[in-house]
């Protein structure tokens, strides 16, 4: 598959000069979390949400600071038809969440790390491994041919062309036996399918565990932003008042 047959086309851009304050209600508006930054020239950059954490944890006025000052400017791009497996790793090997796509210097769409058709970075960094394990590919061959009907047919074919040449006299034993010692490797296979797939799942769960590690990090990065705004609106609410109270002092209103 493709990255020109899974992208969005529909792509929402900001300018440079705009301020980011404009960048958020611009992510708001659209429900999305990342903006692509044009120019004449092409694709300059880009701003995500991430971005917007970092200007309000470095106490700057979103409404005074422009995108230019915050986008991330070594843009990593890929082509229509780049290979959308190939898009995912290059996602997960420069730990970034949104890919532009790009043809002949022009912005066509974008893909996401939440795209479904994207696959995982953490399985596909697995399924490689496993690729380059000889033992892993041949058990990966025989359990997907093990569980398909063409298994069923061959065997079929086999006992039934056993009985009718009469290979061995009943009651089979020869046969019982290939039999009996298939049953058993097989079922070392459905238990070696059965591990690999608790494997994904725990290479998942880690992934998992690493993003909301990632994102409680930010929560308190947002609650310490927050009580830091607090305290300073308590300041200036203190200084204010302290500024205007000799203005409303007897003496000051008996000079007027």
């Amino acid at each position: 598959m493709r990255v020109k047959d899974i992208m969005h086309r529909d792509v929402v851009t900001v300018g440079k000069d705009q301020t980011c304050a404009a960048a958020a209600k611009l992510l708001r508006e659209h429900h999305i979390s990342a903006l692509v930054v044009s120019s004449p020239a092409g694709p300059a950059g880009i701003i995500t949400e991430r971005d917007y954490v970092n200007l309000v944890a470095d106490a700057q006025d979103p409404a005074s600071v422009s995108v230019a000052e915050r986008m991330t400017t070594n843009l990593i791009t890929v082509s229509p038809g780049t290979d959308a497996a190939d898009a995912a790793h290059i996602m997960a090997e420069h730990h970034i969440r949104h890919l532009p796509v790009v043809d002949k210097g022009k912005l066509v769409g974008i893909i996401s790390i939440r795209d479904p058709m994207v696959r995982h970075p953490a399985l596909r960094k697995y399924e490689d491994e496993r690729r380059r394990n000889l033992q892993s590919q041949i058990a990966d061959r025989i359990t997907q041919f093990a569980g398909s009907m063409p298994f069923v047919y061959v065997h079929a074919v086999w006992f039934a062309l056993w009985i009718a040449l009469a290979v061995e006299p009943f009651p089979f034993g020869l046969l019982t036996m290939i039999v009996s010692l298939e049953a058993i490797f097989l079922s070392t296979f459905v238990m070696i399918s059965q591990n690999r797939a608790d494997e994904k799942r725990r290479v998942l769960a880690d992934h998992q565990w690493e993003l909301v590690q990632y994102e409680e990090q930010q929560n308190e990065q947002l609650l310490q932003l927050s009580e830091n705004i607090l305290n300073l609106t308590s300041e200036v609410h203190q200084l204010t008042v302290a500024t205007t109270a000799p203005e409303d002092s007897p003496a000051v209103a008996a000079r007027r």
